[in-house]
């Protein structure tokens, strides 16, 4: 039995279920670990979630329809860097990738599993296409959340803006590789959804509505820019529930990172 998977289905909400799960397992581990094996942890994580890409693009590949999109727009997609920067952002000690890892990466995850491009929908959800989309976009929100969650980074609103100026950095290069790639090798390249939305329906939205490449896109800045405040929020109202909870009588509180 393979049931297609259709967003807001029973498959869906199956998916979304596990990976809160899998989020609450890492975690309920990771808090009894000191800072080396909360690391190690994550590392092993993010692995897996590395397979899962590998598992997206042979999914990609199979697809009569998706070649293409691999050669446009891989590997340099905003989830694709996100899933790559998740080790180094673990082992390094550098705040604003570990910033790009939890709020960007965060986020473009999370909008990917309820707004995923076209041709991913409808596809069998024990195929290699589907686990690897689903499953790599997913733990790309469980690990860089709990890089936050474990102590490892913690997110301020002073370290979204940071991040948001690092984010604007990255979106002027990948501008610059768009228009060189476009005019040298590749007129089809879209990386970051320059060019066209491919069917994500939140940006088919504003598509339609602005109607022009890259311009588009421009009405996507005050949305990040207020998901990034509550993500900031939802770290700090959580750090606040977990010492409380931790100081009740009765519960010993667990080892914190150094």
């Amino acid at each position: 039995m393979n049931p297609p998977i259709f967003v807001f289905s029973g498959p869906w909400f199956g998916f979304i279920g596990l990976l809160a799960v899998v989020g609450l397992a890492l975690y309920g581990v990771g808090r009894r670990l000191d800072e080396s094996g909360r690391r190690k942890l994550l590392i092993g994580a993010s692995c897996v979630n590395l397979g899962c890409f590998v598992l997206y693009m042979i999914g990609l590949l199979t697809q009569s329809e998706f070649p293409a999109y691999v050669v446009y727009n891989m590997p340099l997609q905003l989830c694709s860097l996100a899933t790559f920067s998740l080790i180094p952002a673990i082992v390094l000690r550098v705040n604003w990738l570990r910033g790009l890892v939890y709020f960007i990466g965060c986020l473009a995850g999370f909008l990917a599993l309820f707004s995923p491009a076209s041709g991913i929908e409808g596809v069998g959800v024990l195929t290699p296409l589907s686990i690897g989309f689903f499953g790599s976009h997913g733990l790309n929100v469980v690990i860089g959340a709990l890089i936050a969650a474990l102590g490892l980074y913690r997110p301020s609103y002073r370290e979204a803006f940071k991040t948001l100026g690092a984010f604007g950095i990255l979106v002027a290069i990948m501008a610059m590789i768009n228009l060189g790639v476009r005019t040298t090798v590749l007129a089809q390249a879209n990386y970051f959804y320059f060019f066209d939305p491919e069917g994500a329906q939140i940006l088919v939205l504003l598509h339609n509505w602005v109607g022009l490449p890259v311009l588009y896109l421009l009405p996507v800045l005050p949305l990040v820019v207020g998901a990034l405040v509550v993500q900031a929020a939802l770290y700090r109202g959580g750090s606040r529930l977990a010492t409380r909870l931790a100081a009740r009588p009765g519960r010993a509180v667990s080892a914190k990172p150094a």
